[in-house]
């Protein structure tokens, strides 16, 4: 190997040689920039390492996702439609148990759901929609059940994505999550010698166990890091794909289509634009004459402002025409396979997200896609249920638990799984019901066939089919109505039976019957 020499360079030449780095590193920045452009928006989906995105991808993703359900109309009608499919009818919660149960378990769970500390993040309507905001854009919502070891009282709190930097799992089974690492920065109030107050900045981490995990010894630190075991995490993904923790947002799909419908109808705008802003064309031999016909036409010569309708003036022999358009497309409908794409994307009907049921057969296109659509949400509606109990069992157990809880029992853990059993004194039973509204849209007429079907095989008994009707109708008070219709013993009355009605209104009148 050949010694190393020294190379002599003037002055003027190192100078040189150094303004060619510089300009070659302009020159990179640049590039590196203009790539960064052209990928805006765009996740790379090779190199992750046993994933299918990285979370610092899916992140990325969301930020984007965010700004795109509001500032885009596509993806934030689609959103909107997917949030009013879900909770637009509400939902039930409620504990089951039997009439005549020793402990109002029912009770407990109502109040944990009319906690005002619960309903901004949790139970009123706005959270719940903003819960599935949050899986259309981030694919990832967590919930830190907050829970009092002495009453057993469980506020919910929800921990932002972005300070959810890992999961750790089992290291024997990957599908079982022992904890979440949080970090953040929080602010705090200080108080200095002289009684004064400042704000402080701090870099804080925590680990929070996983719902399901109930180890038998529970470590106050890990890695000098505190254990909040009164904070339990449910982690709420969707998308999950491959061999990731992570999920990835609903509209993800959706993104660049969007972006794509977009520049589709900028271009169309200005196309229609630039076609409609000359309207005329006018030639004079001269300058004299041009002036003369300015003054007489009725529409304005182009300005500076690119009105439309315009009117062109040009001497004679020169000649202005438009581009020639035979056979080219130039209507905005050209572009709705881009919006079938974002509606794709998302799993909602293209008819339903442009508001439009095209051209053709319109009425029973829009109803047969809407059958798809009811599945999704369907679906969506179980990932949501599987939540709401989740966190209502918590409660209950905590209500268990803890020593001046307000229900009795016992905690047992379950030799199989290792997780916490609840038994109600008296081995009463009770379970979490979460009930959905219909999806499915009956008409009023079809539902009055069927109460007059049900009525003619004559074997319902005639409350039960007025008490039908009357919910059909959407009567108001159904109960005070019903009980217009029974006699003092409570048995139904005909109201057009005239001697049993005149026996109806004397029992009401001795006080027989109750009146509101």
């Amino acid at each position: 190997m050949s010694a190393a020499t020294d190379v002599v360079v003037s002055r003027d030449e190192l100078a040189t040689l150094e303004h060619h780095i510089e300009t070659l590193e302009e020159a990179l920045i640049d590039a590196r920039r203009l790539l960064s452009a052209e990928d805006a928006g765009w996740v790379s989906l090779t190199g992750q390492t046993g994933e299918t995105m990285n979370v610092e991808s899916i992140r990325a993703t969301s930020s984007v996702a965010r700004v795109m359900a509001i500032a885009d109309p596509l993806i934030r009608r689609a959103v909107n439609l997917r949030c009013s499919y879900v909770w637009g009818g509400g939902v039930t919660l409620a504990a089951a148990q039997e009439d005549e149960a020793e402990q109002d378990v029912n009770a407990v769970v109502q109040a944990f759901l009319e906690d005002e500390a619960n309903a901004k993040s949790f139970s009123s309507a706005q959270a719940r929609e903003e819960l599935e905001r949050a899986l259309a854009t981030d694919g990832n919502v967590f919930h830190s059940l907050v829970t009092s070891p002495l009453t057993g009282r469980v506020q919910v709190r929800k921990v932002p994505f972005s300070q959810v930097v890992d999961i750790i799992t089992n290291p024997e089974d990957a599908d079982e999550v022992w904890y979440y690492k949080r970090e953040w920065t929080a602010k705090q109030l200080q108080t200095d010698a002289f009684g004064g107050t400042r704000t402080v900045t701090a870099r804080q981490t925590r680990l929070y166990p996983d719902i399901s995990y109930f180890p038998m010894r529970r470590e106050r630190f890990i890695d000098d890091v505190a254990v909040e075991w009164d904070k339990p995490i449910i982690h709420t993904l969707v998308n999950r794909a491959g061999e990731s923790l992570w999920g990835t947002p609903d509209v993800l799909a959706a993104l660049p289509w969007a972006r794509g419908y977009k520049g589709f109808l900028e271009d169309w705008a200005a196309l229609m634009k630039a076609l409609s802003q000359y309207a005329f064309k006018a030639t004079a031999k001269t300058k004299a004459g041009a002036a003369a016909g300015r003054t007489r036409l009725t529409t304005p010569p182009v300005d500076g402002e690119g009105r439309v309708g315009a009117t062109i003036l040009t001497p004679e022999g020169q000649s202005f025409e438009a581009i020639g358009k035979s056979g080219a497309t130039i209507d905005s409908q050209s572009g709705r396979p881009l919006a079938a794409m974002v509606a794709a994307g998302i799993d909602v009907p293209v008819t339903m997200l442009l508001s439009d049921p095209g051209v053709t057969g319109a009425r029973a296109t829009a109803e047969t896609l809407d059958e798809p659509l009811k599945n999704t949400i369907t679906g969506r509606r179980a990932v949501h249920t599987s939540l709401l109990r989740t966190v209502l069992q918590h409660v209950i157990r905590s209500a268990v638990k803890a020593p001046k809880g307000p229900l009795q029992g016992t905690i047992t853990r379950d030799p199989a799984t290792g997780r916490e059993v609840v038994r109600l004194t008296g081995d009463q039973p009770f379970g979490v019901t979460v009930d959905w509204p219909s999806l499915e849209k009956i008409s009023l007429k079809d539902l009055m066939d069927a109460i007059k079907t049900a009525d003619d095989l004559g074997k319902l008994p005639p409350l039960v089919i007025a008490r039908l009707a009357l919910v059909a109708l959407d009567v108001d008070d159904v109960d005070d109505v019903l009980s217009e219709l029974v006699d003092a013993d409570g048995n139904f009355v005909d109201p057009y039976d005239a001697a049993a009605a005149r026996s109806q209104q004397a029992a009401v009148a001795a006080g027989d019957v109750p009146q509101d």
